[in-house]
């Protein structure tokens, strides 16, 4: 008998590691079938930001009309002020989110949909978490607003559009390298677990035609000083820094906001009377062949004076619709067209295009309803 119960502890001793091996195995083989998988970017990348919180009949109809990338406006990375636990504010109704996006695809709209961080006026992320915090954060924010019975698994990933603010005093108005530091270990995370990561920087804070670097975002363009002397709210590269730092493969796309108040693109467009396809074809060039960015201008940055060359399967350029005033660039329907036939004839192409925003699709200028999607969907 006792040599029975030894016989038995033996066989115990050999097959239960075995055992708790192969369910470990099991657990890990199903956790990789799990992995999320990254979705497929589009060839062309027709990009179109709702405006703030917006989900409506306008984004669907935008979508009829041409686009391929919703990127929805906006959510702020921050601090609950009574559990002091990091968490995600402000942002949309989900639930809609969820409709609209079964909707798309009831319709055969295969769509990409982004959450953008940030926003003009908006908190800036808070310093108080690590970026592994973050990463956790969102990945349960986007677990709790998925609606399976929807076929919604949360946003396909994030778009970075932190700014500035109104008010000079604000604070918002410098980044911290430190801050800088979260967004680009965030992004080094989502995108290792197959999320898409993109930036929409202002024209001035990713600038080829300007080497300076500054965290500072109360700056005015020398073209425009004599006219807006007090139009103080561009910065000097800082995005660059990002690129820098955490690699251009970081970025799956990166926007640039040619519409950013009193831009270069502006000045040359409205004041010098120049063809927007002769400032896209030097803007191009800059940004395809290289610029310099002068980092060691801030000494903390850690980096001297270096080449940021971004390849074109990543430009992407980003555009007003009807919405635009003098202050901000406004291109016609015929001059969009003319300008990337022209690009394209001239050897220099771009992943895409992207406008701001949906809500105002269809303002009537030049005597017609303009339509941004309808023209992405006609030259892309």
């Amino acid at each position: 008998m006792r040599k029975n119960q030894n016989f038995k502890k033996y066989l115990f001793s050999i097959f239960f590691p075995l055992i708790i091996t192969i369910i470990t195995i099991i657990i890990k083989n199903k956790m990789e079938l799990k992995k999320r998988s990254k979705p497929e970017l589009p060839k062309k990348l027709k990009i179109g930001y709702t405006s703030w919180g917006q989900c409506d009949e306008k984004v669907y109809e935008s979508v009829k009309n041409g686009l391929n990338i919703i990127i929805w406006f906006s959510i702020d990375l921050s601090e609950n002020p009574e559990t002091k636990e990091c968490e995600i504010q402000r942002g949309l109704d989900y639930k809609k989110v969820a409709l609209m996006t079964k909707k798309f695809k009831d319709n055969n709209y295969k769509i990409i949909n982004l959450i953008s961080i940030g926003g003009w006026n908006s908190k800036h992320i808070s310093e108080k978490f690590t970026a592994e915090e973050y990463y956790e954060t969102f990945i349960k924010f986007n677990e709790k607003i998925s609606d399976p019975s929807l076929d919604f698994y949360g946003f396909d990933g994030i778009d970075w559009d932190i700014e500035g603010h109104d008010d000079f005093s604000n604070s918002i108005n410098k980044f911290t390298f430190k801050e800088l530091d979260l967004m680009g270990q965030l992004s080094v995370l989502l995108k290792k677990n197959n999320y898409i990561v993109s930036m929409a920087p202002a024209e001035s804070y990713l600038d080829p035609f300007n080497e300076e670097f500054s965290l500072s975002l109360l700056f005015n363009h020398k073209e425009w000083e004599n006219e807006v002397p007090k139009f103080n709210y561009h910065g000097r590269n800082v995005y660059a820094y990002l690129i820098k730092k955490f690699g251009i493969e970081t970025f799956d796309f990166i926007s640039f906001q040619f519409y950013e108040g009193y831009t270069h693109a502006l000045y040359k467009f409205q004041r010098e009377k120049k063809f927007f396809g002769d400032i896209l074809m030097e803007f191009l060039s800059k940004v395809k062949n290289g610029f310099y960015v002068d980092f060691s201008m801030v000494k903390e940055s850690g980096f001297g004076r270096e080449k940021i060359i971004i390849p074109e399967d990543k430009i992407v350029i980003g555009l007003a619709n009807g919405w635009a005033n003098e202050r901000f660039l406004f291109i016609p329907k015929n001059d969009i067209i003319s300008s990337y036939k022209f690009i394209k004839e001239n050897n220099y192409d771009i992943r895409g295009m992207m406008f701001w925003d949906i809500k105002d699709e269809d303002i009537e200028r030049d005597g017609e309803p303009f339509n941004m999607a309808k023209i992405f969907n006609e030259i892309l």
